[in-house]
């Protein structure tokens, strides 16, 4: 089963810092894309040492996006 995560992109002058704050987890990369491959990394590490206690707070929880005028 996948999850939805919400991750912040930040563009720097060094590169790309991911942060999903959901689960404190945060990576970097030259891109966008290796950011978030690096960030997938350490939320799968996450879910290996945390196992369900990551899995429920995901499962608990559904993202939606509004719009602010």
């Amino acid at each position: 089963m996948g999850y939805e995560l919400l991750v912040t992109l930040e563009h720097t002058d060094k590169g790309v810092i991911a942060t999903c704050e959901e689960l404190n987890a945060v990576a970097s990369g030259a891109t966008e894309e290796e950011a978030l491959k690096n960030l997938m990394q350490a939320v799968e590490a996450l879910i290996e040492t945390y196992g369900d206690e990551v899995k429920e707070r995901l499962k608990e929880r559904s993202l939606k996006v509004v719009e602010v005028p």
